[in-house]
């Protein structure tokens, strides 16, 4: 079953080429939340963005495990538009750089910068901050409502009675 399922998180990531960082983390066996949103988003797909204030999960991957906050950014053109905020208990919302003081200029110069942020499939690129956490957004109000999974075919011999 795991190998499965594994399979058709690799094919589903194949068909997108979006986040290869995604699967790398996948593989790697990262603990938490995000495995179970990135799996969502690839499974099931998702409506393009559009513009305006969107409310976001905020995936935040450290040492093999992650985290996932609440929080809101706007999208313009399919493109985020920063600051991103993190939404505190008292339901305020505070600007993400007020935890990441900015992107690894190490990570962020391998990046082609006309698709930073692009939002693809629900979900941000993998971004990278100078203390080595990685941080990706997921929206949630985008997925696609159906399974994604392919309908797996019946034994040859019940398909093909009669034949």
């Amino acid at each position: 079953m795991k190998i499965k399922v594994s399979m058709l998180l690799f094919l589903g990531v194949m068909n997108q080429a979006f986040s290869q960082e995604g699967l790398s983390l996948h593989l790697k066996g990262v603990k938490g939340c995000y495995i179970d949103y990135y799996s969502a988003f690839v499974n099931k797909g998702a409506k393009p963005v559009t513009d305006g204030q969107h409310e976001v999960v905020i995936s935040i991957l450290h040492q093999g495990s992650s985290e996932c906050f609440m929080g809101r950014t706007t999208v313009k053109s399919g493109k985020l538009v920063l600051p991103v905020e993190l939404q505190k208990d008292d339901m305020s919302y505070a600007p993400l750089s007020t935890v990441f003081r900015d992107l690894d200029q190490g990570w962020l110069a391998q990046q082609d910068k006309e698709t930073l942020y692009d939002v693809v499939s629900g979900m941000s690129k993998l971004f990278v901050s100078q203390e080595g956490y990685y941080v990706q957004l997921f929206f949630p109000e985008f997925i696609n409502n159906n399974s994604g999974v392919n309908k797996k075919a019946p034994p040859a011999s019940e398909l093909l009675k009669g034949n």
